[in-house]
């Protein structure tokens, strides 16, 4: 029978054989990897429903843990590299997730350190601070807010700020976290409005690398905005110059 999820992650399994053999050091295997990752793979993942007296029925993912105790969610890129790691599971006890999920899955669980790609062969970990960064890049895309995704007359309107507590909070906290990061020049919050859905909005204007910027900013966006939805965007994204015209920004260094 023919491994479709295999298939899928061709170019993520070549990209990642050339990254571990050039020793970190090949930058085109490494931005191979991150848009495949976004773009194409998808993972089986060991998985089991259970019963829980609280939340009813839960689905529990496999984890594995290195020397150091830390647990990573298990993923792998083919029923042959699943097999090879573990000859007990059976079909059933296994799911098949975009990486979109497996990010979501992950940076909801704070006791979760990474993924970890096909443990017992290519042994390939994603740490949380790059699905951090990579779920920022995904949830922009997801909007349509990030690079040449983005029109000019795309269905979006933007607006002032919301006005409440948690909008409140959230500023604060965006303030002092670009304050306290030199690659923050200027920042902006506002109110996005898309296919009828609110959300907050941030725009950045930054120097240096975005992935690092955004990866400490969604973290804020995550602790302070109370489950509201939040879209990140760099100032050099083709909305961003609509998004902020006429605002004043929440910071400028």
């Amino acid at each position: 029978m023919a491994d479709y999820t295999e298939r899928a992650n061709q170019k993520l399994v070549e990209a990642i054989n050339r990254f571990k053999e050039s020793e970190g050091r090949d930058k085109e295997a490494q931005n191979v990897i991150s848009e495949e990752l976004i773009s194409n793979a998808e993972f089986i993942m060991p998985a089991r429903t259970v019963e829980d007296p609280k939340e009813g029925k839960k689905t529990l993912y496999g984890v594995v843990a290195f020397k150091d105790a830390r647990p990573f969610y298990t993923l792998f890129t083919s029923k042959e590299k699943l097999k090879s790691w573990n000859k007990s599971i059976k079909h059933s006890e296994t799911e098949v997730n975009k990486f979109d999920m497996i990010a979501d899955l992950a940076f909801g669980d704070d006791r979760i350190f990474g993924l970890v790609v096909n443990p017992g062969t290519d042994d390939f970990i994603i740490a949380r601070p790059v699905i951090s960064q990579l779920r920022a890049r995904m949830k922009g895309i997801e909007g349509g807010l990030e690079g040449e995704k983005a029109h000019a007359d795309d269905d979006v309107t933007f607006q002032d700020v919301r006005q409440d507590e948690v909008t409140e909070e959230l500023q604060n906290a965006l303030v002092m976290a670009m304050r306290n990061n030199d690659n923050v020049t200027k920042g902006y919050l506002r109110d996005m409005i898309r296919n009828g859905n609110l959300d907050y909005l941030v725009v950045i204007e930054h120097t240096g690398s975005m992935n690092e910027t955004f990866t400490k900013i969604m973290d804020i966006c995550k602790n302070h905005s109370h489950g509201r939805s939040v879209a990140l965007i760099s100032s050099k994204a083709p909305v961003a110059d609509r998004a902020i015209e006429g605002a004043e920004p929440i910071y400028s260094k």
